[in-house]
């Protein structure tokens, strides 16, 4: 049996592929899991500075695997979603920029994992849908959360009510996408964002999503500036950095 989750590396950028294509890369508790352990290793790997999330063959993530589901289990219901909760938190809170590369169908819990990353490439063949509502479920793994940080407030709803499929360049207006690629080139393209993602300083892209993902206030973003600019200025980053632009050369940063 295929590994339901490949992990490889493309220098200091993982490419992390969901790799159940007989089951459309729907999240059942294999794939759910072979997730969280990749995205554990990586975000304690010194030498992974950023992730590019995709599935094979014509389906990123078909959604939740309905046949697993646990049958009028609240308890149980309540535990696998923790666990998918889990992989949520890596995702959105963890220091290494994520990228997805959405390729075909990113439906239900599938477009939730792709709007949870951070940069989202799509091509012509890309299609996000919602899905929950039409199996009477309210939208999970913080799909609300991350639409109403891309689209309008009305927009959102529309998309989690009618749950509409959206592909293409109109993913692209609304905003669900941040790049529209072709087809061929669209792993390229995404391990190209990752690489430039890479070659940032880890601990300010690590402190500045952290900042941007928690800060609900003007007190609490300048709060977290306080603190987290404070640790950067008497980093060995931050003083390659300034001696890189004062020698005009490329720096090299070591995430300390």
């Amino acid at each position: 049996m295929n590994a339901p989750v490949l992990t490889e590396r493309r220098g200091a950028v993982a490419i992390v592929t969901m790799n159940m294509p007989e089951r459309r890369n729907a999240l059942s508790p294999e794939l759910r899991g072979g997730l969280v352990h990749a995205f554990d290793d990586l975000t304690a790997d010194g030498e992974c500075r950023a992730i590019v999330l995709t599935g094979t063959a014509s389906s990123f993530c078909a959604g939740g695997d309905l046949s697993s589901l646990p049958s009028r289990d609240p308890a149980a219901s309540r535990a696998r979603m923790a666990h998918s909760h889990g992989l949520l938190r890596t995702i959105v809170c963890g220091p290494k920029p994520v990228v997805a590369a959405v390729n075909g169908n990113a439906f239900g819990a599938g477009m939730s994992l792709a709007l949870a990353c951070d940069y989202v490439v799509g091509s012509p063949g890309t299609r996000f849908c919602s899905a929950f509502a039409k199996v009477g479920l309210m939208a999970d793994l913080a799909l609300g959360w991350s639409l109403a940080r891309r689209v309008t407030p009305g927009e959102a709803k529309r998309i989690l009510f009618a749950a509409p499929v959206t592909g293409g360049e109109e993913a692209l207006a609304s905003r669900l996408l941040d790049r529209l690629v072709p087809d061929e080139r669209l792993l390229d393209e995404a391990i190209a964002v990752a690489v430039g993602f890479a070659a940032a300083p880890p601990l300010a892209v690590g402190l500045t999503k952290a900042h941007m993902t928690h800060a609900a206030s003007l007190d609490e973003a300048l709060s977290a500036e306080l603190d987290g600019q404070a640790l950067l200025f008497s980093s060995e980053d931050f003083e390659e950095g300034r001696a890189a632009f004062l020698e005009k050369r490329r720096p090299v940063f070591k995430g300390r």
